[in-house]
């Protein structure tokens, strides 16, 4: 399948957009944004997640184009900034932030890690020779299901950690909100099923928690799909909202998404100064998992209790 190309190689969905293959697009993206082992970096920072924070490099090139993302704007211009860099000189700048901010986890951000294999194994051979306790490798687990030697290589790593994030609970909706091929939808599953068996240290996100971009019922058929790998991945499930950023915003408008806003309460839609503060979320899945004292249950015995039954 053909790539709809409005960026040179990195297309931007708008309304109408034909759908794109994701595999073709990450050769697409690896053309533009690698060469040898080095990969093009915007710049390198930190922020406060994972606890107390990690160091992070911004990296260019994504093989999908969420309708919600909001990375820099460079995901889709690769052509315009940046610096190629070894993985060597990668970990080095990464490492110098840990070490200014005390931090002990690094990651790459911004675009899909797993483009430029070389590029991330020679990076994870230095982190496994340094003092860092902890790289997170943050993937839409596209190549890594597509790539059956893939995980493999990455099980030899013994300070890594995958974090698989999830678009979408059935194909229509996954393609809707990427502009991919609806067949690509299965791929971050098979990804996590493989890092299952290879024994890797992971985790499964999801922008599920946002009932601006998720139904209910999509809701429900996500977790039934991550149920049948194994429930316990439900349980642990760490639920996103979209936060939406300028650059969200604006991709946002270029899809021709229409944001539903009719679960805010009427005191938003009144005073809409007040719109961009409120989130809105369903109750976590893992909530399942935490007994709690129901006051229906309580009164329901007490009243039997009362009647001697």
């Amino acid at each position: 399948m053909k790539i709809k190309n409005n960026n040179k190689c990195h297309p931007v969905v708008s309304s109408g957009s034909k759908p794109y293959d994701p595999i073709s697009l990450s050769k697409a993206a690896e053309k533009t944004t690698c060469k040898e082992e080095k990969r093009k970096y915007l710049k390198f920072g930190s922020t406060p997640n994972y606890g107390r924070g990690v160091a992070t490099g911004y990296v260019f090139g994504c093989n999908l184009r969420c309708v919600f993302c909001w990375a820099h704007e460079s995901r889709d211009e690769p052509e315009k900034k940046g610096e190629l860099l070894s993985p060597q000189e990668a970990f080095a700048n990464i490492y110098r932030i840990a070490k200014q901010k005390g931090l002990n986890k690094m990651r790459i951000s911004d675009g899909e890690p797993t483009i430029g294999k070389q590029h991330l194994l020679g990076l994870l051979d230095s982190v496994e020779r340094s003092d860092i306790k902890k790289y997170i490798l943050e993937t839409n687990g596209i190549l890594l299901g597509y790539d059956t030697d893939y995980v493999k290589q990455l099980s030899q790593y013994k300070k890594l950690y995958v974090r698989v994030s999830l678009k979408a609970g059935t194909p229509k909706d996954f393609s809707n909100k990427t502009g991919a091929i609806p067949e690509a939808f299965d791929l971050p599953f098979v990804a996590i099923r493989k890092l299952r068996e290879h024994g890797i240290g992971f985790g499964v996100a999801a922008m599920s928690a946002d009932p601006r971009f998720m139904n209910p019922k999509e809701r429900v058929l996500l977790m039934a799909k991550l149920a049948d790998i194994d429930p316990a991945i439900v349980l642990n499930l760490e639920e996103e909202m979209t936060v939406l950023y300028p650059t969200a915003i604006k991709r946002l408008r270029a899809a021709g998404w229409i944001n539903d806003n009719s679960y805010l309460p009427a005191l938003v839609r009144i005073i809409p100064a007040l719109k961009p503060y409120i989130q809105y979320s369903y109750p976590p899945v893992r909530s399942m998992k935490c007994p709690k004292i129901s006051r229906k249950f309580t009164l329901k015995a007490i009243r039997e209790l009362k009647h001697g039954i």
